[in-house]
């Protein structure tokens, strides 16, 4: 589960590295891992057919909204922001799984979902100069992770994380190519993409959506969405630490880095013993 969230830091990192928009970023990104999924199901013998195929697109729709909002909030308003509010996802889960599995809300998800919000925003240098549009960008990027985090907590317990992948991903990215009607002229041939770009493309396809993706899956077997939330929190401290080893005369680390990631990584062990506790 960590080593997933810990892959997950860098795509932000990778996103603000990435010249192109938000949009033809994301449709690259979506894209290529459809067709290397493809791949994967026929190398394995995995199949095709799924039951499910129009539920498997619906979250996925939700996917590529969340990826959307995620890298338009980067290009808007910046990396920081961005992760600040996506630590949000916590409380957003909080409200989302027990409407989808059915169950009582539980008060104390909703105060560590509170408590992670004021651990990133006592890591992160707080933006209060940035637009209402870069606040909104982000939030619902993190309400549709929730969404899709949740949704999926039921699907990977009965489906091949392979075949999720693959029809998920293939609803987000026929979503993602629809709003090219809309905005054609932000469309970047492939032939237009810079060696650097195409590069750091490939690396967020394989080595951050394709592994992480179906290691999470895996993980939602035997965890729960809100679990897999908590974790998701420290995603903002590995970028940052990310961000010091990579542009180390910039970025330095501050005593509010290092309390805000005790907040961060207490939540952890706090919520195992909570829900040890009280189910």
């Amino acid at each position: 589960m960590h080593l997933t969230v810990f892959i997950w830091g860098f795509t932000a990192i990778l996103g603000k590295s990435i010249s192109i928009q938000a949009l033809p970023l994301v449709w690259y990104r979506i894209w290529s891992v459809v067709v290397i999924m493809g791949g994967v199901l026929v190398v394995k013998g995995l199949g095709f057919r799924q039951a499910r195929v129009a539920r498997l697109f619906g979250v996925g729709t939700l996917v590529g909204a969340h990826w959307l909002l995620f890298y338009g909030c980067i290009k808007v308003a910046g990396v920081s922001v961005a992760v600040l509010c996506l630590s949000s996802l916590t409380f957003f889960t909080a409200i989302f799984e027990p409407l989808v599995f059915k169950r009582p809300v539980r008060a104390y998800e909703l105060v560590l979902g509170g408590l992670a919000v004021v651990g990133v925003i006592v890591l992160l240098r707080f933006e209060a100069k940035v637009e209402p549009l870069g606040w909104a960008l982000g939030l619902g990027s993190a309400l549709f992770s929730a969404a899709f985090g949740t949704f999926n907590g039921v699907l990977a317990r009965t489906e091949a994380a392979e075949r999720v992948t693959f029809y998920e991903l293939f609803g987000a990215a026929l979503l993602t190519s629809l709003f090219f009607v809309f905005w054609p002229e932000t469309f970047v041939p492939p032939w237009e993409l810079s060696l650097n770009d195409a590069a750091l493309l490939s690396v967020l396809v394989v080595i951050c959506t394709v592994l992480p993706w179906m290691w999470s899956l895996r993980v939602l077997k035997v965890l729960s969405p809100y679990t897999l939330a908590v974790a998701v929190t420290l995603e903002p401290v590995y970028a940052m630490v990310a961000a010091v080893l990579i542009w180390p005369e910039s970025e330095k680390l501050s005593v509010r880095f290092y309390v805000g990631s005790a907040i961060l990584i207490a939540l952890g062990p706090v919520n195992a013993l909570l829900r040890k506790r009280f189910g």
